[in-house]
């Protein structure tokens, strides 16, 4: 534990411990691993008719921490066309997220309604503060969000679907 001396002005010094902060990559593979989502550092809000859900911080996290899984089925770039053609047109792909794994086209169909957080971060263009990051766990892809910026209690979860940088 990291001890910080905090004096303020008319009171006497203090000294608190603070906790060492938990390694990004080992948080996230934790997390994979055990299947689980930051219940004490994420909720689930209903937005509008638009967007529908969203994640939103419960807590802060710091710039580069690990944020929350993109979990689902890892399926074959065929299973998906098969799958999208059996789902319903309005949500066909809606929740596929398409990456390269050693030069193999793979995709996490994150469709079916499991419980897990990362199927409801909504896309945010401008000013995400997340981002996409492959997690090599056991030789396998995980996708992972880490935060871009310092992010603040309330404050919705997003990443840029689109950007040039996703895995």
């Amino acid at each position: 534990m990291k001890r910080l001396k905090i004096k303020q002005q008319g009171f006497k010094e203090c000294q608190l411990k603070m906790p060492p902060r938990v390694n990004p990559q080992k948080d996230a593979i934790q997390h994979v691993t055990s299947r689980t989502d930051k219940i004490n550092k994420l909720e689930v809000k209903y937005i509008n008719e638009v967007k529908g859900r969203g994640i939103f911080a419960k807590g802060s996290f710091c710039q580069g921490d690990f944020v929350v899984e993109y979990r689902g089925d890892r399926i074959t770039e065929a299973e998906s066309e098969r799958r999208q053609k059996l789902y319903h047109p309005s949500c066909a792909g809606f929740f596929f997220f398409v990456f390269k794994w050693h030069g193999k086209t793979c995709c996490i169909d994150a469709s079916r309604e499991d419980g897990s957080f990362g199927r409801l971060v909504n896309d945010e263009h401008r000013h995400p503060n997340c981002r996409m990051k492959k997690v090599n766990v056991n030789g396998s892809p995980h996708l992972c969000l880490f935060a871009l910026k310092n992010i603040q209690e309330g404050d919705e979860i997003t990443y840029d679907y689109g950007g040039a940088d996703c895995p």
